[in-house]
């Protein structure tokens, strides 16, 4: 099994530029206490690591993933292990899925603190709004590659946004009833909320990027 998962991931990659948590999303069911970014990570250390010992045997296959993992996973350890093996790493891609979005959760946290600082509430939720292509990408991903035990990328950036925002304000995330609903549109920036009037003294803020 742990084998087909590599296979696959590794189709993945050969096909698109994977950060890694838009890699490890797809295997997101798999494990428990992991975060994606860590799942992704864990994967194309196996990848790497068993690449080099086939590379030491002068396989040209495993040269090629290593430079893959380089390229399109952008993994910066496969291009220090190629340049330590005197070749010329290729030129690391954007992610297919997030475009950087997923290095960004700190800033956008942040966002979302700055657009309830006026507030006085006790209890949040973080919504996602997303561009349709965003979502239209991964589903076909998904289609093309058949994963079965991925999750969305909507569901991950509410999770670990609201994991930070939840840190910082020391206040629990709501689903049903919340005071606040701070929705995030992570590829522009924008923080928008939605106040329930009976629990929050304060005004309605738009936060644009920029």
């Amino acid at each position: 099994m742990m084998e087909e998962l590599l296979e696959k991931a590794l189709r993945l990659l050969e096909r698109y530029p994977l950060c890694d948590a838009c890699l490890g999303r797809q295997f997101a069911m798999l494990g428990y206490g992991l975060t994606n970014a860590e799942r992704g990570r864990a994967i194309k250390t196996a990848l790497l690591l068993s690449s080099h010992l086939r590379a030491r045997s002068k396989d040209g296959r495993a040269l090629e993933i290593i430079r893959l993992l380089a390229k399109n996973g952008l993994f910066e350890p496969a291009r220090s292990l190629l340049i330590k093996m005197g070749e010329e790493p290729p030129e690391a891609g954007e992610c297919y899925l997030c475009q950087g979005v997923m290095e960004r959760l700190d800033e956008l946290a942040t966002r979302a603190l700055e657009a309830v600082s006026d507030y006085e509430f006790s209890s949040f939720l973080v919504g996602i709004r997303l561009p349709a292509w965003a979502e239209e990408r991964e589903d076909q991903l998904r289609a093309e590659f058949g994963v079965e035990h991925g999750e969305g990328l909507r569901n991950e950036l509410s999770r670990e946004i609201g994991k930070r925002v939840m840190k910082a304000l020391g206040k629990p995330v709501e689903h049903r009833k919340p005071d606040i609903a701070i929705i995030i549109e992570p590829f522009s920036g924008q923080v928008e909320l939605q106040v329930s009037p009976v629990f929050v003294a304060g005004r309605y803020r738009k936060l644009v990027r920029g």
